[in-house]
């Protein structure tokens, strides 16, 4: 009898259900509760000492999904009474002309240090319009014209365009022939888009004035 061993042979469960054999989970939380545990589970309660929770209130696990306080104001959507918007939303900036703003006072500029006579920049105007000294009244919107011809309409280009076989224009500036995209002075001074670009930096042949005096023109080959 002293040499005789105890095997202790666990018993493995039966099928669960249509022959399944997982193995069954017996925690008192997670998942695979059974029905007297999904009752009293631990996250099914907001309190867990004593005497602070009903268990007669509490059926299963999705108690509280399928018994849900309803509030006092009904449902919601456009059966609810409460008000839509419960903070009224006021802005406290004013509007254009009712207000009165300070003119800018003059500052008086500082003396340059140690004799220093290089003028020094100043702000320059704004020439933005300030509130309620433009005028709305009328649409100024740029939008496409149209031609009608006999009732065929035909879009009129915001650019004029030359349509020839062959440019004969020559810029004035690096005497090439001009393509493409660029500027006439009546038909007798051209530049191409280079040279004008060039011009409006450095001010070398024309100045800003003689510049604004020239229109865009575009060259479309036949």
């Amino acid at each position: 009898m002293e040499d005789f061993q105890y095997v202790v042979e666990r018993k493995k469960p039966d099928p669960i259900c249509f022959g399944s054999r997982v193995v069954r989970d017996t925690n008192p939380i997670g998942k695979a509760l059974s029905a007297f545990q999904k009752r009293y589970a631990y996250e099914a309660f907001s309190k867990v000492s004593p005497q602070t929770y009903h268990t007669e209130k509490i059926t299963s696990g999705v108690s509280r999904l399928q018994n849900k306080m309803r509030s006092n104001k009904g449902v919601g959507g456009l059966a609810n009474g409460a008000p839509r918007f419960p903070q009224q939303v006021r802005f406290h900036i004013p509007s254009p002309t009712r207000y009165n703003p300070e003119p800018k006072k003059k500052t008086k500029q500082m003396k340059a240090p140690f004799g220093n006579s290089i003028s020094r920049e100043s702000e320059s105007p704004s020439r933005a319009p300030g509130a309620g000294n433009y005028d709305i009244s009328g649409k100024r919107c740029r939008r496409t014209r149209t031609a009608y011809n006999f009732g065929r309409p035909t879009m009129i280009s915001a650019v004029e365009t030359l349509c020839i076989p062959v440019s004969s224009d020559r810029c004035d500036r690096c005497n090439t022939i001009c393509d493409h995209d660029y500027w006439h002075k009546n038909y007798t001074s051209f530049l191409c888009h280079f040279c004008m670009e060039e011009e409006k930096i450095l001010h070398e042949d024309y100045t800003q004035k003689e510049l604004k005096e020239y229109q865009v023109i575009t060259f479309e080959n036949l």
